[in-house]
């Protein structure tokens, strides 16, 4: 992995650049949303799949955002499996609609959490007492903007389980707990990278670091979440089922997966070779993108795909659970 001063942009200009790109509220994109809410639908039995086409077509927005969306090759027999895939990526889909809608059902702060990784172990006592964002994993009603993806993810849960909860706003709640699942499950919605000089305040899950990537620059986040984009096959692998094999999914096993995927955040994401460049070209204040090595790639790629495939079978547990 190394560096490589991009060419053409101002230094100022590319800060700009970097800091308009997206924030972190995409994960895996729509590819490795749908495909981890298709490996929950083959989970489900046909009984609980009419029951969840039913709640489905009682959204407040079944006709704008899912029938009127429906594809022309869908025929009746698939459709209420798409329908369950456009669920997954409906909070995504209503980022592009109206002020109004944006309004009643937008929730940028539900899609991550920010669990501290330091650029530098200094950096760990340099900002104590600093980090003021919200890192708490009990939910406390009722559902509102200022949650992070756990607190949010326990709220919807709670509609979806609610016997008086009216099949609109369990609709709504499944749109939620379909995507914040997916979004758990990238490690960049887990974390940020802090650093008392360079990143006081965290780098968005990646968002602020430029890496170069199919001939472009893109940040870090965003090649994460285009990672399952190529894949072929999004097959369960043995360890994957010896794991959840050894797990028994309830709401109280969110907090496990989160520290889990932090983890993944700081072993294969910030590696020590990527924080090694990155802070090299900090300290010689030029802003630089870094070059991700095929090491980096297939490692990257393969976390992608059990992390996939780990949301598709957790999902569907959620759904189940009594």
């Amino acid at each position: 992995m190394h560096q490589r001063q991009v060419r053409d942009l101002p230094a100022i200009l590319l800060t700009l650049l970097i800091t308009l790109l997206p924030a972190p509220v995409l994960a895996w994109h729509e590819t490795g949303h749908r495909k981890t809410a298709t490996i929950a639908w083959e989970q489900l039995t046909v009984d609980e799949q009419d029951r969840i086409a039913i709640i489905i077509r009682a959204h407040p927005r079944f006709r704008e955002d899912f029938a009127d969306l429906l594809p022309h090759n869908v025929d009746a027999a698939a459709a209420d499996s798409w329908y369950f895939t456009q669920a997954a990526v409906w909070p995504d889909h209503i980022q592009d609609l109206g002020d109004d809608v944006r309004a009643e059902y937008h929730r940028s702060r539900w899609h991550y959490i920010n669990v501290p990784v330091y650029l530098e172990e200094t950096d760990r006592e340099r900002l104590a007492g600093r980090l003021d964002h919200n890192m708490v994993l009990e939910f406390t009603p009722p559902l509102r903007q200022n949650l992070n993806v756990i607190q949010a993810l326990q709220g919807n849960l709670g509609v979806w389980h609610d016997a008086t909860a009216t099949d609109a706003d369990k609709a709504v709640a499944l749109c939620w707990i379909l995507h914040l699942t997916g979004d758990l499950h990238q490690p960049l919605h887990t974390v940020a990278l802090f650093s008392s000089a360079y990143f006081p305040r965290g780098d968005r899950g990646g968002n602020e670091i430029p890496v170069a990537w199919d001939a472009r620059t893109r940040n870090l986040h965003s090649v994460w979440d285009g990672l399952p984009t190529d894949m072929r096959t999004f097959d369960a692998s043995a360890a994957t089922h010896a794991r959840l094999g050894a797990e028994r999914v309830a709401d109280a096993k969110i907090d496990n997966w989160l520290w889990r995927h932090a983890g993944l955040a700081r072993d294969h994401v910030y590696t020590k070779a990527l924080r090694v460049d990155l802070l090299r070209g900090l300290r010689e204040s030029e802003l630089r993108e870094l070059e991700l090595d095929n090491n980096y790639l297939t490692n990257a790629r393969s976390i992608a795909q059990q992390q996939v495939v780990l949301a598709g079978y957790r999902l569907a547990a959620l759904l189940q659970a009594r």
